[in-house]
């Protein structure tokens, strides 16, 4: 619906308000929200949400966007001097340096959202109408993107949601599993203790990237995390306690650890049922929307409410995808891990 169409169908003042600073893209007659507008909901997107607040986000000029590497091969010091001693045409072997880029390329997705007019009138002050919708929807479809970015699978073709593209659980580079989640070609086996899986971890991050730890992180279930930390209780001591009592932050041979609650949700664990972690640099994880977000309401007057329509496109990839590491555990092992790391 036309920016034009929609005010002439309002009637709250601050709701025209919103609307009237928006404008009318050419292609689709949608009302699209303005760098302003857009800003704040992208902000709102993120900020609740772990890995979409630190991985690399990119505003998408057109619907796609390349994402560029560039990399050395091999070792690259050599002599430089013949038998003789002298330096007169070395006979040096040339850098392979290796030009390359992944591409994001937005995929449509919408969401609504629904506000009743009692709660208009009650609980949103007037001048603050804006903010509200604008949070409390980017807020809410954050939510969601995160979700998508992390389990998205072109196979899942049963999910509307997950079957629009690849995400990054799907383009990890380095994918390993416990032997409880494949039994034939599972490289940890959590009878070891969850430090079993990081170690497997760490060891199969190409050299290149795992040799700057400062920069990586584990972005873990609530069952890993919560193994990890009986694990460190159960040894007795004060580290032990004050992770356990107070809650510290956690981390495993000086890469730290994060609890990701959208690692959690059962509706991506159900794809293949295990439970996900992820070792990798945030910001060699990259997210896209495209720049032309576009809202429409929908006024419902016998149900006295207003339902509001959301069009996003974007896309999700990784700058190198051989720098992240994924660890699938089974269903079961996420469920006893917990318990067999008291000790």
């Amino acid at each position: 619906m036309a920016t034009e169409a929609i005010l002439n169908e309002i009637v709250n003042p601050e709701e025209y308000a919103v609307f009237k600073g928006m404008k009318t893209d050419m292609e689709s007659g949608k009302a699209l929200l303005n760098p302003e507008q857009l800003g704040k909901f992208l902000r709102e997107a993120q900020i609740n949400n772990t890995i979409l607040n630190q991985a690399d986000f990119q505003l998408m000029k057109s619907f796609k966007k390349q994402l560029t590497r560039v990399g050395i091969n091999g070792r690259v010091l050599q002599s430089g001097y013949k038998a003789d001693g002298k330096t007169t045409n070395p006979d040096l072997t040339p850098a392979d340096v290796d030009f390359d880029y992944n591409e994001l390329d937005a995929k449509k997705l919408k969401a609504m959202c629904s506000i009743e007019d009692e709660e208009k009138e009650d609980n949103i002050e007037k001048e603050q109408f804006e903010n509200t919708l604008l949070s409390m929807m980017g807020e809410r479809v954050g939510e969601d993107l995160e979700f998508w970015a992390l389990f998205a699978d072109k196979t899942a073709t049963s999910n509307k949601l997950l079957s629009t593209t690849d995400g990054w659980i799907k383009k990890a580079g380095v994918q390993i599993k416990s032997k409880g989640a494949d039994s034939a070609k599972g490289v940890f086996d959590l009878k070891n203790t969850i430090e079993a899986m990081f170690d497997s971890m760490i060891k199969n991050m190409p050299i290149r990237f795992r040799q700057k730890r400062p920069l990586l992180k584990f972005f873990v279930p609530f069952e890993v995390e919560d193994a990890y930390r009986n694990l460190l209780k159960s040894r007795g001591t004060s580290l032990g306690d004050e992770t356990q009592t107070g809650f510290n932050g956690l981390a495993y041979k000086g890469i730290p650890i994060e609890y990701c609650p959208t690692l959690d949700a059962e509706d991506g664990r159900s794809l293949d049922n295990t439970a996900t972690s992820i070792l990798t640099n945030p910001k060699n994880m990259a997210w896209g929307i495209w720049k032309n977000l576009s809202i429409e309401p929908d006024r419902i007057p016998k149900e006295e409410r207003t339902d509001y329509y959301y069009r996003i496109r974007g896309d999700v990839d990784y700058y190198f995808r051989n720098a992240t590491v994924t660890a699938k555990i089974s269903a079961a092992e996420a469920e006893s891990i917990a318990e067999q790391s008291k000790g």
